[in-house]
């Protein structure tokens, strides 16, 4: 059960994957050439990125992994209301942030598009994004499993075991990747962007 659950999870999250990588071009592209609309965008997620500032006026790792950690269990948690797959929102969501940062970077000639993800994106990104993946894939698939069952087209399936199913993944799978994801952000991905002259 566990294991063709995890198989489906995964399979899900690949799909959300190459969906979320579309959009965000999609909407880099758009946001290049509306650079108000996406500064509205940026605006609008200015003061969360403040609150994970320190004192110091470095990023907190301890703010930003508990952020990271609240934000995937949301894609869980959303999950619960059946039939409206809330959680699909938060890949659309994120892949208009990221587009409207990379389409407003573009647009100004300050941020090259191609240095910022390899050097800005990528170091902690290809930890960070596959656990809101795998998190946006868990909260889609339970609400499915919840809307089969209130439907009654899952009667021989038990909730129970979906949830302690994915509670395993999300604690073994996407909370060690955000963790991972942290430190390299924090840490590494400061001097990278510094070296290569994007900040």
């Amino acid at each position: 059960m566990e294991k063709d659950l995890r198989r489906k999870i995964v399979r899900l999250a690949v799909w959300i994957a190459v969906i979320f990588v579309a959009l965000t071009a999609g909407t880099a592209v758009y946001f290049g050439s509306d650079t108000a609309s996406a500064q509205e965008i940026v605006a609008m997620y200015a003061p969360k990125a403040q609150d994970m500032i320190d004192e110091n006026g470095a990023l907190s790792i301890i703010k930003l992994l508990l952020s990271n950690i609240f934000a995937c269990a949301m894609c869980v948690g959303l999950g619960f209301i059946p039939f409206i797959f809330l959680p699909a929102l938060s890949v659309i969501s994120n892949a208009a942030l990221i587009g409207a940062l990379l389409g407003l970077g573009a647009a100004s000639g300050i941020m090259p598009v191609a240095k910022t993800i390899v050097f800005g994106l990528l170091p902690h990104g290809i930890f960070e994004l596959p656990a809101f993946f795998l998190s946006m894939a868990m909260g889609i698939y339970l609400c499915k499993q919840l809307s089969r069952k209130i439907l009654g087209r899952a009667k021989e399936e038990r909730v129970l075991p979906v949830l302690n199913g994915l509670a395993k993944t999300f604690v073994l799978g996407a909370i060690p990747l955000l963790i991972v994801a942290a430190l390299i952000e924090c840490y590494i991905t400061p001097a990278l962007m510094t070296w290569a002259g994007l900040s």
